[in-house]
């Protein structure tokens, strides 16, 4: 019996969307994971920046509580603010392949930059789409040919 296949370009429209897939995923993971860290007064501050949530973690060693009001609260607000820089280049790593980001974390990321990186994925994944569908059509035309044409034992004659 012969093997049924949608043909090579749907097995690599397959491979494709299964890879972009898994780029997808990872990204997503390598950013849900990114802990930016930020320290100040010494390292008496700590601040951890995440994803989810924000601020995180904001630790204060005894000894920085003896700065004076205003010192104290510039460092912490250096420590958060570096935190959250931290946790942007740590972004900007993981999505850097995926979307065609500036190497250089003082280069702002271009919005028009990012969205026409994503209607290439968009339109790619729509092309591949209308690729599978003109596939489909045309197995299903030769399924329903070959079903018309099948004499059988016990088929009736031809229609």
């Amino acid at each position: 019996m012969a093997e049924f296949s949608l043909g090579p370009d749907f097995e690599r429209y397959q491979r494709d969307m299964q890879q972009q897939m898994g780029d997808l995923t990872k990204m997503q993971e390598s950013i849900k994971a990114a802990v930016g860290r930020g320290e100040a007064a010494d390292g008496r501050i700590v601040a951890e920046y995440r994803s989810e949530g924000g601020l995180t973690k904001l630790d204060l060693d005894p000894r920085a509580l003896r700065l004076p009001a205003v010192e104290l609260s510039d460092a912490i607000r250096t420590a958060v603010n570096a935190a959250a820089q931290d946790f942007q280049t740590k972004v900007r790593e993981a999505s850097s392949s995926m979307f065609d980001l500036p190497d250089d974390p003082q280069k702002t990321m271009d919005p028009a930059k990012a969205l026409a990186s994503l209607d290439k994925i968009a339109n790619g994944f729509a092309g591949q789409l209308r690729d599978l569908a003109r596939e489909l059509g045309v197995q299903q035309q030769r399924a329903q040919q070959a079903m018309e044409n099948y004499k059988g034992p016990g088929s009736p004659g031809p229609r």
